[in-house]
């Protein structure tokens, strides 16, 4: 249930959410330029761009809530909670990317290779999306934005909202040749919606744990390039032809379509209220909520009236 909110606490949740939003692709869209720009788009330069959503999150919580609060911030990342949610959510990807994988073979006749798996590689893969993509993302995605956004809107809309900026906000990693999936964008669209609903239902069931969303990323990511279901880069490279192309040569789209369905269906079994549905959004907890414990009104945010 949503918190009747004062509209100066609203319209202060929409400055922040607006500040954020321009200072990550400021960040990250500046990065990315630079790159291609000075002819550095495979260096490893480009991760700071990647980190743009978590650095603009602790730099917008920085100037709002001084470091008091990006401390109560950080603290969001509760280890103790997130940690109970990483053997399940690996189990649980791996078995949709395999059995994604294994429809998609069916319907398009491309071979299921059991030999492609290594454990090993996987865990490189892990720690990777967990350091990059992970933790460089998921402070801002759902640690800053979502948790505002859910205050202003209902789950579901506010998880429209986030797939769409961070769908926009991958845009030049077809430039940059790495990055989004080496897929057509409206392809990456069709997977991004259902993956974004299915982010918002762990955060919420998880009581806005941070580190929960860094190891969602993480499994989701790595288990999908276990399971093999994107061609390689040699095939089908990472280029702007992507962002028209509608289909991917021979044949290849079928395992990711086979992920892709199977994602839609989990997404769409929450929206209906399985797993206990979107959830109820956790409590607003303004980074400097300690100061209204001892009766003083917190900097930066108005709080609630007639709630």
């Amino acid at each position: 249930m949503q918190e009747t909110l004062s509209r100066d606490a609203r319209a202060q949740l929409y400055r922040q959410l607006a500040t954020f939003f321009v200072a990550t692709f400021a960040l990250s869209w500046g990065i990315f330029g630079s790159a291609l720009a000075f002819g550095f788009a495979g260096s490893p330069i480009v991760i700071l761009g990647v980190w743009g959503p978590t650095l603009s999150a602790f730099i917008v919580t920085a100037i709002l809530y001084g470091g008091a609060g990006l401390k109560r911030f950080l603290g969001r990342f509760n280890a103790r909670k997130g940690l109970k949610w990483f053997l399940p959510l690996l189990g649980f990807f791996l078995l949709i990317g395999l059995a994604g994988r294994f429809v998609g073979s069916l319907a398009t006749g491309i071979e299921f290779d059991p030999k492609f798996w290594g454990w090993s590689w996987v865990m490189q893969v892990m720690v990777m999306q967990f350091l990059i993509a992970g933790m460089g993302e998921e402070f801002g995605w759902r640690g800053f934005a979502l948790q505002r956004l859910q205050q202003l809107m209902t789950p579901f809309t506010a998880t429209l909202v986030i797939a769409f900026v961070h769908l926009l906000w991958h845009a030049p990693t077809y430039w940059l040749g790495q990055g989004m999936h080496n897929v057509p964008a409206i392809w990456a669209a069709f997977f991004l919606l259902p993956w974004t609903i299915l982010f918002t239902w762990a955060y919420n069931r998880s009581g806005g744990s941070i580190l929960v969303s860094v190891f969602f990323h993480a499994t989701m990511g790595a288990t999908l390039s276990y399971t093999a279901f994107l061609p390689g880069e040699d095939v089908v490279p990472i280029s702007p032809e992507l962002l028209t192309m509608v289909w991917l040569p021979d044949g290849l789209m079928g395992p990711y379509l086979g992920v892709a369905v199977l994602y839609w269906i989990l997404a769409l079994y929450v929206l209906r209220g399985g797993f206990g549905g979107l959830g109820v959004p956790p409590a607003f907890e303004h980074p400097l909520a300690e100061q209204e414990d001892a009766g003083e009104e917190p900097t930066g945010y108005a709080k609630a009236s007639g709630a």
